[in-house]
């Protein structure tokens, strides 16, 4: 008797039905559209990490230059001294940007301070013959000062919209500032101890995000939200006046 082998008959697989096919390509849709969000999602965490650093960066070389040049303000090696401040030279909301809407009108724009101090150099490096005055103010976004020792101003800082001052005045005669008042309150500019400075600085690149915060410098009205594509943050530091 002849011993016949059952062979069954398998059909191998020939690709993917068209069903099989639109359910794959879905799928794979979803899939890269999750990674899209994520890769989006770290991006502007990184954009917004990296302008708040720059903020602090601008607003710390922007006081350390003010704080090294306005502390000096006074500064003499004669027993008569000079004037420590030019005041007819400081002035309240002088500098505008009216773009941001930073004007007198509103009494928002930036204030102008401008001091005297015993050196060789003044703000920008340039040779003064001996006694330096520094005129400190905003144009654009920019911290500008105007030194004797040269003819144009130089800008010293980026990311800085606006700036504001508010001066210590010692009306009880030990030598610490009970009283901080701005410039057209001040009843007498030897009693300055110190100056209380406040600026507003934004990023100079564009952001994620949109500005939707009020801002408000020392005694100034509140800089309503501006709404562009910038971060902005408020800065605020007292500075001693040791020699007037």
């Amino acid at each position: 008797m002849s011993n016949f082998i059952n062979i069954k008959s398998h059909h191998s697989q020939q690709g993917l039905s068209l069903v099989e096919l639109m359910i794959a390509t879905t799928v794979s849709l979803f899939l890269m559209a999750g990674v899209g969000q994520i890769f989006l999602s770290t991006k502007a965490s990184n954009t917004l990490q990296n302008g708040a650093g720059r903020l602090q960066e601008n607003a710390r070389l922007a006081f350390e230059i003010l704080s090294q040049n306005i502390g000096q303000a006074g500064f003499t090696t004669d027993l008569n001294g000079i004037d420590a401040f030019n005041s007819t030279n400081i002035l309240e909301n002088e500098s505008e940007n009216a773009g941001l809407g930073f004007t007198t009108a509103n009494g928002t724009a930036s204030d102008v301070i401008e001091v005297n101090y015993v050196s060789a150099t003044d703000c920008l490096g340039n040779g003064t013959g001996g006694t330096a005055t520094d005129r400190y103010f905003i144009a654009g976004n920019q911290l500008m000062c105007l030194g004797n020792g040269n003819a144009a101003a130089g800008i010293l800082g980026i990311g800085i919209e606006n700036m504001q001052f508010l001066y210590g005045e010692d009306t009880d005669d030990d030598n610490i500032a009970n009283l901080f008042v701005n410039k057209d309150n001040v009843t007498s500019w030897e009693n300055i101890k110190s100056v209380r400075i406040s600026l507003l600085v934004t990023t100079t690149q564009t952001m994620t995000t949109t500005d939707s915060l009020t801002h408000i410098l020392l005694n100034t009205p509140p800089i309503l939200p501006i709404n562009d594509n910038a971060l902005r943050r408020v800065f605020t530091r007292t500075i001693l006046i040791r020699n007037n």
